[in-house]
């Protein structure tokens, strides 16, 4: 009854958590406890974890800011969650009997496993990290292979090294992992492509080196179904280089998953001796352990290196077993069986698609369906060449690899004779009912005809459209595709990935959406992809266009590259006195120049249409900027726009700015004129009248005449300096320089305001309009 309660306690934990409101949680204040008779009843006990418990809440809610906290849980991982708490029981109330215990839960999930994979022998083994498991398969094997490892460590392989063979699509960093736990040399693990015909050849090249030089080969990574890519190394050539070499062949990735598809077994067949699996993607339940499946080997060699099931976490079981006792084969079957066919109906749909490439595995089923020559498939036909390329070689050569082998294994004498790998009792066997061309298929082959639930595909433009398609142009033409995609179908979840040598491209895998969606979504979102695909195209094939129209433009466009744009492109209007093809070379203010007229450009442009925008080039300068275009778009028309708007500003320019210089003339011209009349005038009336004093005697005396000092008018048609019929009266000098000075400032302040990015004409005040005359 004490387990029903922490189990029933659990689940009502997450379900109180899942109603509850984490925007509305607050953190609690804790007022002191005072200390009394009934501190320790039940209910101040219970109030007590109720406080802990809204205070870890708001712990939480802080870290997520505003997102609910077990949101969309349904019963089976609130019964896989709550199952943690029954392991935390085990582990602390039975401490002498909790490994028996967990063996027993294990031993139901391998055979549930087993079945379900159509496997017939094996063992499991529960663990948290993925690569937990590998570390004591190599250990077993260096027992296996090295009889005086146990005794004399690391000196054992001096004479003989092992080494250890890595795909590049398993586990990241996997090859350092080893080194350092092992503490192996990097030059004992080499991280080798397997899946190209070219791959295999140089790896078997390796492994006969290694023979050479008295190497061991211990083991062989691969995948059959990278999470990341999608990719398969070559299953068929790997497991053939593995059994004629003893090495032990490890596989993980997703096709793992589709043995549990066949239902009829006819015939026994090896495929690894061991499996990884991911039963989080598997399962679709988080929290859950990954599991590894391996072939029996001796009970000594598995308690050597703690690989038996006794030494499981229970927090890796109990979950585990509540997970599969709560769901049945036929369930899981299903799940994966919708997750291929999600998968397989984007495969049929992208390889028709003449500028799509798909950079996943594609089986040799669907590639048939299409003919070949009209796509340009990136990635390499693992079912027809690469087997060919292993199986190829003669008997005699054969015979003369496993002399070689023979001859360097009896040279080392702390090796052990070879085993017969390819014997029923050591190897992982499994059953297989599919055929192909009237024969059966071996398991590796017939695995590697599967699809694989992970979609990476690039959108890259044919070298006809646009000649040789810079890499970055490819990333932001496939950033573009996925964020439109994302927010058209929000439903089917879309990754960006980096693939080597070839740049960003697309990933879908039905295990990282939400939920599985449904048929209708899926033909929903291949709807909006075409949409996409065809603005992409007309977007490309535009770009010639515009190429063509700058080269022609006489110098007053410039293309520009814009980094992280994957729009038309970028075009800057160059004033005619600053036109250059180097633009680094130019001053100062003639960057300025063309900053302050393409980007009066761009507000003139947006008052006809919005999709002109400002953009900045890799040299920092302003320009315009196109957006993405359809296949009515008439670029010409829009590029002629922008130049002829960029010829209309400057001309607009220009003439303001030589008014501007001709008022500035005029106004000097004026004032000097001025100021000689009134030299003048002094010199005619004598000096004695400006003197304090005597000045006043003078004109008492002898009084001065009546004279006058015309203004100056400028006329703007002409540009000349005429004299104006309103007169000044006893105007002082200083007082018609300080007029003049207002009026220069004036035209100052407009000729500031041309230069900035203001569009408001000149307009005339009341001190211009009178300085002249004045």
């Amino acid at each position: 009854m004490e387990m029903e309660e922490i189990f029933d306690s659990s689940v009502e934990l997450l379900d109180t958590g899942e109603k509850n409101d984490v925007d509305k949680i607050k953190e609690p204040t804790l007022e002191p406890v005072l200390e009394s008779e009934d501190i320790d009843t039940p209910s101040t006990l219970l109030k007590k974890d109720n406080e802990v418990l809204t205070k870890f809440r708001a712990i939480i809610a802080e870290y997520l800011q505003g997102e609910k906290i077990l949101d969309g849980l349904d019963g089976l991982t609130k019964g896989v969650l709550g199952s943690y708490s029954l392991a935390g029981y085990l582990d602390f109330a039975v401490p002498s009997g909790k490994e028996i215990i967990v063996t027993k839960l294990l031993q139901h999930c391998c055979f549930q496993l087993l079945d379900l994979l159509r496997v017939s022998d094996g063992i499991c083994y529960a663990h948290e990290e993925a690569t937990a498991a590998i570390m004591p398969l190599i250990q077993m094997q260096l027992l296996n292979l090295y009889p005086k490892y146990s005794t004399q460590g690391y000196e054992a392989l001096y004479s003989c090294p092992p080494t250890i063979y890595i795909s590049p699509l398993c586990i990241p960093s996997l090859g350092s992992v080893i080194c350092k736990k092992l503490g192996f040399p990097t030059s004992s693990v080499k991280v080798m492509k397997m899946h190209g015909a070219d791959h295999l050849t140089k790896m078997e090249k390796s492994l006969l080196e290694d023979f050479a030089a008295k190497r061991v080969p211990l083991m062989i990574i691969a995948s059959c179904g990278s999470h990341h890519s999608g990719q398969v190394d070559n299953l068929v050539a790997i497991s053939h280089l593995a059994q004629r070499f003893n090495a032990w062949l490890h596989l993980e990735g997703h096709l793992i998953n589709h043995l549990s598809l066949h239902d009829q077994p006819k015939k026994n067949l090896q495929i690894a001796d061991s499996l990884h699996l991911d039963l989080k993607q598997l399962l679709g339940v988080p929290s859950l352990p990954f599991v590894t499946m391996y072939r029996h080997c001796e009970i000594a060699l598995q308690r050597a290196v703690y690989l038996t099931p006794s030494h499981c976490s229970p927090f890796s079981v109990v979950p585990l077993w509540f997970a599969l006792q709560s769901l049945d084969s036929s369930t899981i079957s299903n799940r994966f069986r919708t997750a291929v066919e999600l998968s397989k109906l984007l495969i049929n749909h992208l390889i028709t698609i003449p500028n799509i490439l798909i950079m996943s595995h594609i089986p040799k089923s669907i590639k048939m369906q299409v003919s070949v020559e009209s796509k340009e498939v990136l990635s390499d036909d693992l079912g027809i060449n690469a087997p060919a390329t292993v199986t190829a070689n003669s008997n005699d050569e054969d015979e003369g690899v496993e002399a070689t082998k023979t001859k360097t294994v009896e040279e080392l004498s702390d090796l052990p004779e070879n085993s017969d790998t390819s014997s029923e009792s050591d190897t992982m066997n499994i059953h297989d009912d599919e055929e192909l061309a009237g024969r059966e298929k071996t398991k590796p082959a017939a695995l590697m005809d599967c699809v694989v639930p992970v979609v990476v595909f690039q959108y890259r433009p044919s070298s006809k459209e646009i000649g040789e398609c810079p890499g970055n142009l490819l990333d932001d033409l496939n950033l573009w595709l996925v964020q439109v995609l994302e927010r058209a179908c929000e439903e089917i979840h879309m990754d960006i990935i980096d693939v080597d040598e070839s740049g960003y491209a697309l990933r879908f895998s039905p295990y990282d959406c939400k939920s599985f969606p449904s048929i209708e979504t899926l033909a929903k979102f291949l709807e909006s992809l075409d949409q996409q695909l065809e603005i992409l195209n007309a977007t490309v094939e535009h770009k010639k266009t515009l190429n063509k129209i700058i080269e022609v433009s006489g110098g007053e466009l410039q293309l520009v590259e814009l980094p992280g744009w994957a729009g038309l492109g970028g075009v800057r209007y160059l004033p005619a006195a600053w036109r250059s093809d180097n633009m680094e070379q130019l001053p100062d203010q003639g960057k300025e120049e063309i900053n302050r007229i393409n980007r009066e450009l761009v507000a003139k442009l947006k008052e006809t249409d919005s999709a002109f925008s400002l953009g900045e080039g890799r040299d920092g300068l302003s320009c315009v900027r196109f957006g993405m275009v359809v296949a009515i778009t008439d670029v010409e028309a829009l590029a002629n726009l922008v130049r002829q708007t960029g010829l209309d500003l400057e001309a607009s320019t220009l003439a303001l700015e030589t008014m501007a210089v001709m008022i500035r003339k005029g106004i000097e011209e004026a004032q000097a004129e001025l100021q000689r009349e009134t030299e003048e005038k002094l010199w005619q009336e004598g000096l004695l009248r400006h003197i304090p004093v005597v000045g006043s005697l003078v004109n008492y005396f002898s009084p001065p005449q009546k004279t006058s000092v015309k203004g100056r008018c400028l006329n703007l048609q002409n540009g000349r300096i005429e004299k104006s019929e309103v007169t000044i009266h006893s105007l002082v000098v200083e007082e018609a320089s300080v007029v003049v000075e207002q009026a220069s400032e004036v035209v100052e302040e407009a000729s500031e305001a041309l230069s900035s990015n203001q569009e408001t004409p000149f307009v005339e005040s009341e001190e211009t309009k009178n300085a002249p005359d004045e």
